[in-house]
């Protein structure tokens, strides 16, 4: 039974996330004067339907998925509140608010993840463990703000600084430091993983500051860590695009919400870190310009406002649904190799 609620738990997670992002092209449309048709979620067959205020909304059976199907978007329509008619801007709207939307709730999540904290870490170097050996002045000193590690921005203190100087090859390290309120660039300084936590874990040897934490600098930490988590999947994006990273790595829904049930019996709160981190994944990843994807229509229409006139339908429904078609196909692609990972897992 408490399997059984765990995978339920990690479904409405997932359902949520995508009726958030549906609900930004619905209410933005709805306040644009679109027409909205229908408004479903899920796929498959429909278990429940009602028409209300000229829009069908529907529930169907697989929690996967959903629409916010409006009035002109796939092709012609003489109605005046069609999407085609809409302004540019309104249209731009439109289109990107499904991923605001899903922006905006994980930085809420993230948000409160850091409620309970009094606390908070800052760039600045506060001390170093006794035998550091790379402090001075033409290195690090006590008091210096981290901004960059190997050209990698850090935002987030301990995360960020370990991601910058992973970036190494030669295991030397070009760090730059806001001190005494200017910019310098240490170069080379050969830092190493000499030092381990209670756990065992590798550090550097370095300890960050800590600021208090208030209505300010808690926005301010959720957006850096918002922004970190949106960073992460870009670069794990184009890591897939270079080769380092296989399609094989890649994961569907299945594969998501057993990630999902999977942290939920370790932490309620790395659940919570999880669903923000794929709530902003599916925000970078639809607003990717690609067809059928939100980013895709984007592009279409910041082509029309450059040529102030709009890309023949029939020519963007062929491009759209040639995108849908591939997406379709690594969608089954990436659900197989799901399945097999929890079929050899056992």
């Amino acid at each position: 039974m408490q399997t059984f609620g765990m995978i339920l738990l990690a479904i409405l997670a997932f359902s949520l996330l995508i009726i958030v992002h549906e609900f930004g092209h619905f209410i933005t449309a709805k306040r644009g004067g679109v027409q909205v048709n229908e408004f479903w979620i899920g796929m498959g067959p429909t278990l429940l339907s009602k028409e209300w205020h000229g829009t069908r909304y529907c529930l169907r059976l697989l929690p996967f998925g959903g629409a916010c199907v409006m009035e002109g978007e796939d092709g012609e329509s003489e109605s005046p509140h069609s999407f085609a008619r809409a302004k540019i801007s309104r249209r731009a709207l439109i289109v990107a608010a499904g991923a605001l939307m899903n922006f905006l709730v994980g930085y809420l999540i993230l948000y409160g993840l850091l409620m309970p904290l009094k606390a908070l870490p800052d760039n600045a170097i506060a001390s170093f463990q006794e035998g550091f050996a790379y402090k001075g002045e033409e290195m690090l000193m006590p008091g210096d703000q981290i901004l960059k590690v190997n050209g990698y921005r850090v935002l987030l203190s301990k995360t960020d600084f370990n991601a910058g100087l992973a970036r190494s090859k030669d295991g030397l390290h070009d760090i730059e430091v806001r001190r005494d309120g200017q910019k310098l660039l240490l170069e080379d300084i050969p830092l190493k993983p000499e030092f381990k936590d209670a756990n065992g874990n590798p550090l550097y040897g370095i300890n960050f500051q800590m600021r208090p934490a208030n209505l300010w600098t808690r926005a301010q930490y959720a957006a850096n860590m918002a922004v970190d988590l949106g960073r992460m999947v870009w670069d794990s994006l184009g890591m897939l695009v270079t080769g380092q990273v296989g399609i094989n790595q890649l994961s569907g829904p299945i594969g998501v919400g057993d990630a999902l049930v999977q942290t939920v019996k370790t932490s309620f709160s790395d659940f919570l870190m999880l669903v923000a981190f794929i709530s902003i994944n599916l925000g970078v990843m639809n607003l990717l310009p690609l067809p059928a994807l939100d980013g895709g229509r984007l592009i279409f229409i910041i082509i029309e406002a450059i040529r102030r006139k709009p890309v023949p339908p029939k020519y963007e429904g062929w491009v759209h649904g040639a995108g849908l078609a591939l997406l379709m196909l690594l969608m089954i692609y990436v659900t197989g190799n799901d399945i097999l990972r929890l079929l050899t897992r056992g």
